[in-house]
């Protein structure tokens, strides 16, 4: 007789030991992507802060390089070129253009003046708004570019009042003065002006002395509340209006009326 017999079969699985070593390697792969996705979104958030940081610089110095490319424009210039006798002033009432770096030189200040239509050809006038200004401030503890134009009356000064930071956007001050870079998001912590590359051509017996300007101008600056995001521009700028006096006499504050 033959017997009947049921074959066992050994059930398949996996051991508490092989599954606890495949979730410690399934745990390992997914801390390093999402490490390297932290790590991608941190990357690319500091890449925008500083674009748009670079993009706040560029876009005040730009303003400030056209401005200075300006200064001393005189639409009436040519009548002073004709006059050659020596000792006589014959320099545009535009050309004077006051570099104040008051120590620490970070807080640079530059009075400037150009001729603006309309308005009378050769005279600085202060309600066309031809005396103009650019300096740096601290403002409740921020960094600020201020940029000023004269008015009726005004003629702005360095030292003129502050714009009200109150409100938004900050409205200027009864001395001209007005807010151009934004305290909210943008802290200035330099703003240096360099005049290294000027030089005054002397006068000789039948002519007058001639200064050529050159400016250095750096802007340095680190986003609200993120340190660690700083950037710094800088630019060398030819004020293309010649001053036709010295060089002490044409770093002077220019008047109108």
């Amino acid at each position: 007789m033959v017997g009947s017999g049921h074959t066992r079969q050994k059930a398949g699985g996996f051991s508490l030991i092989e599954l606890m070593i495949a979730l410690v390697a399934g745990l390992i792969v997914v801390g390093a992507v999402l490490a390297f996705t932290l790590s991608s979104l941190r990357s690319n958030t500091q890449m925008v802060q500083a674009a748009r940081l670079s993009q706040e610089l560029r876009s005040s110095m730009d303003y400030v390089s056209r401005e200075l490319r300006r200064a001393g424009y005189d639409e009436d210039a040519l009548r002073y070129y004709s006059q050659t006798v020596s000792g006589t002033v014959v320099s545009s009432p535009f050309a004077a253009l006051l570099v104040s770096n008051p120590s620490p030189a970070v807080d640079a200040c530059i009075i400037y003046a150009y001729d603006r239509q309309p308005g009378t050809a050769g005279a600085v006038q202060l309600s066309n708004g031809e005396i103009r200004g650019i300096r740096r401030m601290v403002r409740n503890g921020v960094g600020v570019i201020e940029v000023a134009e004269s008015a009726a009356g005004v003629t702005p000064a360095c030292n003129g009042s502050s714009p009200n930071y109150g409100t938004y956007p900050a409205s200027c001050a009864s001395s001209g003065w007005c807010a151009l870079s934004d305290p909210r998001t943008v802290d200035i912590t330099q703003f240096i002006v360099t005049t290294n590359n000027s030089f005054t051509i002397p006068a000789t017996g039948n002519t007058t002395p001639l200064t050529v300007r050159s400016l250095g101008v750096t802007f340095r600056a680190n986003l609200i509340g993120q340190l660690d995001v700083v950037r710094t521009v800088s630019t060398r700028i030819r004020v293309r209006a010649d001053c036709l006096q010295s060089g002490a006499a044409c770093n002077t504050a220019p008047t109108g009326t």
